[in-house]
């Protein structure tokens, strides 16, 4: 047995083109165009590593023999590169699985299962299928809310928001660039985070502002655009009561994305009379 898995693997190596591969802390790509990272493999399947050790040709036999199939990662699922072999609509499984916790907690992490949700639901619901899709999709950095001028989310929060209160009767939201907006901004980051009204220092959101009256916050998180979090918040009582409040005048809106978090896109919205 152990001289056929030898001579398997010689046969791939030959095929796939590929001969020592060094460990490096990124993933590489294989000669199959496959994104591949040995130590990351070798450090979370020690089972692995007791039946073929740590080289990093036999960790990838493994994983295009085995792994893949059973589900295991071929490197860090928080590493996104681009790679020009990829296309940005291919499926990958690993990737999909890690991604998507909830898809994988009802259809495990079989490929083939996997991505017949995707193709029925998860497309439509706007998940990605691979790491290059959603890199693709990462907003321009934004600027933190200053008095010289908003961001492109900030505008387009600060609109929807006067267009719902408008169906409504109710007066726009004036925009606060020296109190709520910093405010807002600030707290976009916190919340990536502790994802909570409470601060990380254990204080309440609103000491991130001057107080001068009555306050609100809305937060978020995983909405990808102005639209996507607007229609979050409209969709909950207690959020659109905040944004439908005839008391508030003054608005300040936060976001961050940062892709080492959990949910990637944080919002804010900070309401003041």
């Amino acid at each position: 047995m152990k001289k056929l898995l030898v001579s398997f693997a010689a046969f791939l190596m030959m095929v796939l083109g590929f001969g020592a591969v060094s460990a490096k802390a990124a993933p590489v790509k294989m000669a199959d165009g496959q994104l591949f990272d040995a130590v990351y493999y070798a450090q979370h399947n020690p089972d692995v590593v007791a039946a073929f050790g740590t080289d990093a040709n036999w960790l990838y036999l493994h994983y295009v023999v085995c792994g893949k199939t059973e589900g295991r990662l071929p490197y860090d699922p928080s590493y996104i590169g681009s790679t020009p072999s990829v296309s940005s609509d291919s499926f990958n499984a690993a990737y999909y699985a890690a991604r998507y916790p909830d898809v994988a907690a009802v259809f495990g992490t079989d490929p083939t299962l996997l991505k017949m949700h995707y193709d029925l639901c998860g497309k439509a619901e706007g998940r990605f299928p691979n790491a290059e899709a959603e890199l693709a999709a990462v907003p321009s950095p934004v600027p933190v809310n200053t008095a010289a001028g908003l961001s492109s989310e900030q505008q387009q929060v600060l609109d929807l928001v006067n267009a719902e209160r408008a169906k409504y009767g109710l007066a726009p939201l004036a925009w606060d660039p020296s109190n709520l907006g910093p405010g807002a901004a600030v707290r976009a980051q916190e919340i990536s985070a502790v994802f909570s009204h409470t601060r990380p220092d254990g204080s309440s959101c609103f000491t991130a502002v001057a107080n001068p009256g009555w306050l609100g916050e809305n937060i978020a998180a995983g909405q990808r655009s102005p639209q996507e979090v607007m229609n979050s918040w409209m969709n909950s009582s207690g959020h659109r009561a905040n944004i439908l409040n005839s008391h508030f005048t003054r608005l300040g809106v936060g976001f961050y994305y940062n892709p080492s978090a959990p949910y990637r896109y944080y919002w804010v919205q900070m309401f003041s009379s």
